[in-house]
């Protein structure tokens, strides 16, 4: 009877092994895609400098736009 603990052990850490090893050749790939250098950046349609940027997340903070959404009832 203990014989069939171990196979279910055994079953289940292969089991685990292959779900981690396909997780990590699915991130292997996501990461190849990420760090790809031989595609082309696309341009910023508007340059906009630091500065812009930190005072609209500034006003968006200080001054919150109410909710556009409409409720129901």
């Amino acid at each position: 009877m203990s014989w069939q603990l171990w196979v279910l052990i055994a079953l289940a850490a292969a089991g685990l092994v292959l779900l981690a090893a396909a997780r990590m050749r699915h991130a292997r790939k996501v990461f190849d895609d990420i760090t790809e250098l031989d595609r082309p950046t696309p341009a910023p349609a508007e340059p906009a400098s630091a500065g812009d940027e930190l005072a609209r997340a500034r006003a968006r903070h200080l001054y919150p736009q109410p909710d556009r959404r409409r409720s129901h009832g």
